[in-house]
């Protein structure tokens, strides 16, 4: 079981994907978060195999902030920004995955990021 953990601002898009992603029998979501503070703060508290992160906030380096409570914690960035802006930012996460692509290539690269 894949234990995840997912950050983003909005509500409706975190029940939504939890929704989805909880049909799949090897993925569990543990908790989320609406912004970098809760993400740090929850998984401290859950150590999830891999963080779905939405980009929040330029101006931190919220993958370094979760691999200082978390280190071996897997971060795979989920956003709406274009994947040339998102991969400029990303820092250390593993995989940046589009907001818009199909199911199919999240839960792919959860699953390569909980696996290494």
């Amino acid at each position: 079981m894949i234990r995840v953990f997912h950050c983003d601002d909005s509500g409706a898009f975190r029940a939504l994907l939890q929704a989805q992603l909880e049909d799949d029998a090897d993925i569990e979501i543990v908790g989320g978060a609406a912004d970098v503070d809760g993400a740090v703060k929850g998984v401290a508290a859950t150590r999830p195999d891999v963080v779905l992160l939405d980009l929040l906030d330029a101006e931190r380096d919220a993958v370094a902030e979760l691999a200082q409570v978390s280190p071996s914690t897997r971060v795979v960035v989920l956003s709406g920004h274009p994947r040339e802006y998102g991969e400029r930012l990303r820092g250390d996460a593993v995989a940046y995955v589009e907001k818009d692509a199909p199911l199919d290539e999240l839960r792919t690269a959860v699953l390569r990021a909980a696996t290494g």
